[in-house]
């Protein structure tokens, strides 16, 4: 069975036993195909390992029909539900304090490109320091390794965004689930990134390490001939106002 044959049948199975929030599991099964594709897996082999639509489709029926008084037929008791409300506001702070790293990754790598493009273009914005005092080879190479690693923390805030993203979109099901019984499957905490996109930002990741690697090393060894002592940077008078 393809992917869209099992989407369809398990889509419609869902409907005719009037399943609650039926997009969402059909969407949730479609990235579980589409994960699997990215690792090499066909997709008939995908679906053989998720089990038939028809099987899927009489679990949450299951669920959806449960005794009364059970949580899936009447929600998530109150004790659950006080439980889940006292809990919100430390998840918040907590997804407040990622998103001030992703900002500082995101600052972060602003300043080395900055710095990277000042040291390329001889650039002298520092004003009362001399930091800039070196031969021009030496910030050609150092100036492209600032931008390699500017490009890098660039690389890791879009990462960090979406893996901020996928965790309040994880826990907002885990809050579902649990307070109103809610059969719906957890989500992954992993960033769900499209195949194309996943490999773009491995490759920039890749990439931009080894560059800054190189031309650092290469560009201190240069910096340490050209001023005749391994601390150049005594040499060229930086950070002397």
């Amino acid at each position: 069975m393809t992917r869209n044959e099992y989407l369809t049948t398990l889509e419609t199975e869902l409907k005719k036993k009037h399943i609650a929030d039926t997009a969402d599991i059909v969407e949730e099964y479609e990235q579980h195909f589409a994960f699997k594709l990215a690792d090499g897996f066909s997709e008939e082999e995908i679906a053989a390992k998720l089990g038939t639509p028809v099987a899927i489709a009489a679990q949450f029926e299951a669920v959806k029909t449960a005794t009364p008084g059970t949580k899936a037929n009447n929600g998530g008791s109150i004790w659950a539900k006080i439980g889940m409300a006292c809990l919100i506001p430390f998840e918040w702070i907590g997804f407040i304090l990622l998103s001030c790293w992703a900002v500082v990754l995101g600052a972060s790598a602003l300043a080395c490109a900055a710095v990277g493009v000042c040291l390329i273009a001889q650039i002298d914005v520092f004003m009362q320091f001399t930091l800039l005092q070196m031969p021009v080879l030496s910030g050609l190479i150092i100036g492209t390794a600032m931008l390699a690693i500017g490009v890098l923390f660039g690389a890791g805030c879009c990462y960090f965004f979406a893996f901020l993203k996928q965790l309040v979109r994880a826990d907002i099901r885990w809050h579902k689930n649990v307070v109103s019984g809610a059969a719906l499957p957890p989500l992954p905490t992993a960033p769900q990134l499209k195949t194309k996109s996943g490999r773009a930002l491995r490759r920039t990741f890749l990439i931009s390490t080894a560059v800054f690697g190189v031309l650092f090393v290469l560009g201190f060894v240069i910096s340490a001939i050209l001023a005749g002592e391994f601390g150049f940077w005594h040499a060229w008078n930086w950070f002397v106002k």
